[in-house]
């Protein structure tokens, strides 16, 4: 999964439409009644912070500053706009046709979604600053302050706890109506939890000073609050020259932080995912997020199958793409025909003269949008599987986890094999993974991102016999000699030549264990897995024809 490149430092405040269809600004995308309820939220807490509510009032003039030049833009459009139409009428119809196709409509129900998340993760990053301020606020002893500041602590620590639940809860059931219903209940308990904050706050004489209201000014800091990140993760970008920070998207840039930070981490503490490691490279320990890459992690026994640290950075990646605050791609359940569920559909054939005989035909593969609970998830893909997939003679199936949106790039424009990961079993960067396994695939769907998909692909033996293949089953010592040359990072010439003549290899997957004797990382087999690496480009093209069908899950909880 790649990064989104929609979101460069000078676009922080911008949104991506579902699947590649455009691009909407952050500020058009939420529309004035989402500012508003974001900007009452804050004044509800600055009631209680003089410099909050001197900060609020700079962004309110800030924000009409905005409106008025907005709306002067688009005056200044529309009289361009009607320009063209007397010069041009027929080609301006044209064009305005083909951009009404490219408005998203987003569904009232996930649109609320997304307002009760705003709600509690604005309330949220003032909780954060607080916090921040709190710990760094020298201790005065047991006297009444000291003792009254902790009283404020541990209430925010309570709201927090309580924030979690509920926003734990909406990712889950994000298009579950009925288990919405809730909502008012769980929101009764937040507004007692967050007025015993502002009571404890008033009490403790706690003010906000310069320092924490140029954080809260700062979008990148809020960003930070948002993806569970410590606040001042961010602060090295002022060190990067203006004319580089663009270079590289925002998602970039705290890949290659946490990665810098894994670096002076030694490599017997990065041998497992654990809390303490999360905190070292740069997660506030106290976030949900921590939890959820924790728990993913250890989803059908893939935590060992890649480095600790870069499950956080799949999660950052998935985050940009997914997070409905971020992306608007969360607002949609599923890409295609989100009102038909567990049934099987295909996608409408469409006549286009500009396609090539080895473009990808995704009209003939088959399609379900599967809604399940996480306990249940293997069982019912299975049944959905096994009821219609044909097991013919001579064919072998092969199974590939994903995410909603590689799967619908996979299925329209084929297999890219420069979109996989570095430092993988058999490849870096350059390579396909599948495998015969149904499990498997399940597992690192879910593992890996909060929109997972199964592509399922239905190939003859006797193409697979055709293949130039390399088979490391049973040659365990060629295959620790790729494995380990992959891994590390450092390819050899003999290994990249090897390797190179070949359109696929196939072998058990890699565990990692760490060395006490010789401070290594050593690569062991996972005990009876197997897959396969497509790395020939002309391969995987034939091969993508072969996909028959893709399951799109929406996962909740419970």
């Amino acid at each position: 999964m790649q990064c989104s490149p929609l979101s460069s430092l000078s676009q922080l405040k911008s949104k991506q439409t579902p699947f590649g269809r455009g691009e909407v600004p952050f500020g058009n995308e939420r529309g004035p009644f989402q500012d508003e309820f974001d900007l009452n939220e804050l004044k509800t807490v600055a009631a209680k912070d003089r410099k909050l509510r001197e900060a609020i009032r700079l962004s309110e003039a800030k924000s009409r500053a905005e409106a008025w030049m907005k709306a002067f833009l688009q005056e200044e459009a529309e009289n361009v706009r009607r320009g063209s139409k007397i010069n041009s009428d027929d080609d301006y119809t044209t064009q305005s046709e083909g951009d009404e196709d490219m408005v998203p409509v987003v569904l009232p129900l996930a649109f609320n979604r997304k307002i009760d998340l705003m709600r509690i993760e604005s309330r949220s990053f003032i909780h954060k600053l607080w916090l921040r301020r709190i710990s760094l606020t020298p201790k005065k002893g047991n006297d009444g302050h000291g003792s009254s500041l902790e009283h404020f602590e541990l209430a925010i620590h309570n709201a927090e706890e309580n924030i979690r639940r509920e926003k734990y809860f909406i990712y889950k059931e994000f298009y579950n109506e009925y288990k919405f219903q809730m909502i008012p209940v769980n929101a009764e308990v937040l507004e007692k939890a967050f007025s015993r904050v502002l009571e404890e706050k008033e009490k403790s004489a706690f003010q906000m000073i310069h320092e924490d209201v140029v954080r809260f000014m700062s979008p990148t800091v809020r960003l930070c609050a948002l993806l569970g990140l410590k606040l001042d993760f961010l602060d090295r970008l002022e060190t990067i020259p203006e004319d580089h920070l663009d270079h590289r998207s925002l998602c970039d840039w705290i890949t290659i932080f946490l990665q810098n930070n894994s670096r002076s981490v030694n490599a017997e503490k990065k041998t497992s995912l654990k809390l303490e490691l999360l905190d070292s490279i740069g997660f506030d320990p106290l976030s949900t997020t921590v939890k959820t890459i924790m728990a993913r992690s250890s989803k059908g026994n893939t935590q060992c199958h890649i480095a600790a640290c870069e499950w956080a950075e799949i999660f950052i990646q998935d985050e940009f793409r997914y997070n409905p605050l971020l992306s608007s791609l969360y607002l949609w359940q599923f890409p295609f025909q989100s009102d038909l569920t567990n049934s099987w559909f295909q996608l409408p054939p469409l006549t286009d003269d500009g396609e090539s005989e080895n473009d990808p035909d995704p009209f003939h593969v088959s399609i379900m949008n599967v809604v399940t609970k996480e306990w249940r998830a293997s069982k019912d893909i299975h049944s959905k599987l096994d009821d219609f997939l044909s097991q013919r003679n001579g064919t072998t199936v092969l199974y590939h986890g994903t995410d909603h949106h590689s799967a619908v790039n996979i299925l329209r424009q084929g297999i890219d094999l420069n979109a996989g990961k570095q430092n993988r079993d058999f490849s870096s960067r350059s390579g396909f993974y599948l495998t015969k396994n149904m499990d498997e695939a399940i597992n690192w769907a879910l593992s890996t991102t909060a929109k997972p998909a199964i592509l399922v692909f239905q190939v003859s033996q006797e193409d697979l016999d055709g293949a130039k293949k390399l088979d490391l089953s049973n040659n365990e010592e060629r295959w620790r000699e790729i494995v380990t040359s992959f891994r590390s990072g450092r390819r050899t010439a003999t290994t990249r030549e090897s390797v190179s003549a070949y359109d696929l290899i196939e072998g058990p997957e890699a565990t990692m264990r760490y060395d006490e004797a010789t401070w290594e990382l050593l690569w062991e087999q996972k005990p009876f897995s197997n897959q396969v690496c497509l790395i020939s480009e002309d391969f995987a093209e034939e091969f993508q024809k072969t996909l028959h069908s893709i399951l799109f899950l929406d996962v909740s909880s419970t």
